[in-house]
């Protein structure tokens, strides 16, 4: 009896021992669980519900969550795109990831891979909803992509495609970021896994409330963002910032692969022979003057393009400071001018990486992206190749480059046409018709406002650090004709999207100008997916404009939301009849007599598709 006592002591003294260990664990888990019914400490999340019921939006706001308060984030956000909460069985649903080139700037969202794609794809499904929801935005790189993984995953995407590479360094937790976590990568993630738990972004909001205002008035972001603006290549930062990319970069992809989510991956382009480096390395004292006479001998050479002495000199440049950026790109024009693009491209692309100031990736950021792919089971798609192969000579210059990095419109088609034909080629999107290259570029929803708005904003980028040392004012040009005064509202804030884009289409429709007038209504049909009369003014265009195929999934999607409408029903009615489908035809008028049995002209119209007659007659 003693014995059992004895024994019984222990194991009371061990049980209270747990149960002391256990406590605040469960403190924890209750507060945590308080949190989560009362809202307190949320974060932002990557989706959010849309105006209208059944459809969610990327949260413009999502940046928040990688700062202490929102005063604290840069002003970047998601365009507003929006998508069905469930996903149809017949839909085809892809996601984009990166940063501002993925998110289309300056032009936006529909000069955009997502942009350029939804419409070519639109045109490959004519009988699925395509929905290419784009989550890209500025400054944000690795760890933001990362980051979204899981709710990219929940929405049940058909694909995912990425382009992200050239914020590693300076974009939002970055090395060299003036948005820097300070930490290790492993660190850094692990942060933010914790942020998911409502008690530890409560902590955190409370520590931001307490930060003092953050400037954000002075400069364009690029200067905002920047905090190492000196990062020599091979460096530790250098090498830091590698590491950082190619963790990140392997953790997202098996996230994708575990869940059978095709991965198309593509490498990083940026113009190569137009941006002279932004900071070169400084020259070593014994070499600065003979550097500099011999820089005034071979521009003295290129200016009057006398080829063979602009080599010799660009090649003694070299010589004497083969660590500087400049050196080698004026190697480039030198070999360029002489011929001899291969070599041109090498010096060009080694003057990109040993330009200190990191914002455009180094060619090893590419090495990295293809050897994830392969290790990963993503599809490579060799966006840099494929703009090299549309520039003169193999060499990316300002014929795609609006600057250091960003595309301009034909850019961005080409980029978004890799994309295309790599999904195809690999089978992971069978479409029912192919939409040839020539076609598309024809097609492309960019209108001449979106042009002159995105170049305009570019030129504010250009007169503002790291372009020029000082910030210089700009103001686009005084406007010559209606459409660059509708473009000039829009850069002025004086209209929002939609109006510029109602009024440009009111301009367009008034001049009988066609082509133009379908390219912004069947714009406004893709931005707004549960409107019925976006949809039934582009399919009413294209059928004016007898193109009776592309017309009828837009006035299909017209009828389907709002199925009693009989002035949609009889342009679907219609469309069906010019495309050769009489008994398809008669069925829509059918339901017209049903919800209109006195309809003027409905039965008119069946008793000439019962007749056979022609319908240009």
């Amino acid at each position: 009896m003693a014995r059992r006592n004895g024994s019984a002591e222990p194991r009371s003294r061990l049980s209270l021992v747990v149960v002391t260990a256990l406590i605040p664990f469960v403190l924890i888990g209750t507060l945590e669980a308080v949190f989560r019914l009362t809202g307190v400490g949320g974060r932002e999340p990557l989706f959010l519900p849309a105006p209208v019921a059944g459809y969610l939006q990327p949260n413009g706001a999502v940046i928040h969550r990688f700062f202490a308060s929102a005063q604290a984030a840069p002003d970047v956000s998601i365009d507003t795109a929006y998508f069905l909460k469930e996903k149809p069985e017949n839909g085809l649903r892809i996601v984009v990831q990166g940063g501002s080139t993925a998110a289309g700037f300056p032009y936006g969202r529909m000069a955009s891979p997502a942009g350029m794609l939804q419409q070519r794809l639109e045109r490959s499904f004519p009988d699925r909803t395509v929905e290419v929801i784009n989550t890209a935005m500025s400054a944000v790189n690795s760890y933001t992509l990362l980051d979204f993984a899981d709710e990219i995953i929940d929405i049940e995407p058909d694909a995912v495609v990425i382009y992200a590479g050239h914020n590693e360094f300076i974009g939002v937790l970055g090395v060299a970021s003036a948005y820097a976590s300070g930490l290790s990568p492993k660190l850094t993630r692990l942060v933010l896994e914790l942020r998911r738990l409502h008690l530890v972004e409560a902590g955190f909001q409370v520590y931001g409330a307490a930060l003092p205002v953050t400037d954000k008035s002075s400069g364009t972001l690029m200067a905002r963002v920047a905090r190492e603006r000196r990062i020599a290549f091979g460096s530790d930062i250098f090498m830091a910032g590698q590491v950082q990319f190619r963790e990140n970069l392997a953790l997202l992809l098996d996230k994708y692969r575990r869940q059978d989510i095709p991965v198309f991956i593509a490498t990083l382009a940026s113009n190569e022979k137009d941006q002279p480096p932004f900071i070169p390395a400084d020259l070593p004292t014994s070499v600065a003057k003979p550097w500099q006479e011999t820089l005034q001998v071979l521009e003295e050479a290129l200016a009057s393009e006398d080829s063979h002495a602009a080599t010799g000199k660009a090649g003694e440049l070299v010589k004497l400071a083969p660590d500087n950026a400049m050196s080698w790109f004026l190697q480039g024009k030198a070999s360029l001018l002489r011929g001899r693009a291969a070599e041109a491209r090498h010096a060009f692309l080694k003057a990109k990486d040993l330009d200190e100031l990191r914002f455009r990736a180094p060619e090893s950021f590419n090495d990295i992206i293809r050897a994830a792919a392969l290790e990963h089971e993503a599809i490579l798609v060799d966006v840099q190749q494929a703009l090299a192969g549309h520039s003169p000579k193999g060499v990316i210059g300002s014929e795609l480059m609006l600057e250091h990095l960003h595309p301009n419109v034909d850019g961005y088609f080409y980029m978004a046409d890799a994309f295309y034909r790599a999904m195809t080629e690999a089978a992971v999107i069978k479409p029912a018709r192919e939409v040839d290259q020539a076609t598309a570029l024809s097609e492309i929803p960019v209108t001449a406002v979106d042009r002159l708005h995105g170049e305009w904003r570019v030129q504010r980028l250009l007169h503002d650090w790291p372009f020029v040392a000082e910030k210089e004012p700009y103001a686009p040009p005084d406007p010559a004709n209606e459409i660059e005064r509708i473009a000039r509202d829009w850069y002025d804030d004086k209209a929002s999207w939609i109006e510029t884009m109602n009024r440009a289409l009111g301009y367009y429709s008034s001049r009988g100008d066609m082509q133009e007038t379908i390219r912004v209504a069947t714009t406004m049909a893709m931005a707004f997916p549960f409107e019925p009369d976006p949809a039934y003014i582009a399919g009413s265009a294209l059928l004016a404009g007898q193109e009776i195929d592309r017309a009828l999934p837009y006035l299909h999607r017209a009828a389907r939301l709002e199925p009693r409408n009989t002035r949609y029903l009889m342009s679907l009615a219609q469309a069906f009849y010019m495309a050769g489908r009489p008994k398809d035809s008669l069925s829509v008028l059918e339901r017209v007599m049903a919800i209109d049995p006195e309809h003027e002209t409905a039965p008119v119209f069946i008793k000439k598709v019962r007749s056979g007659q022609s319908p240009a007659d």
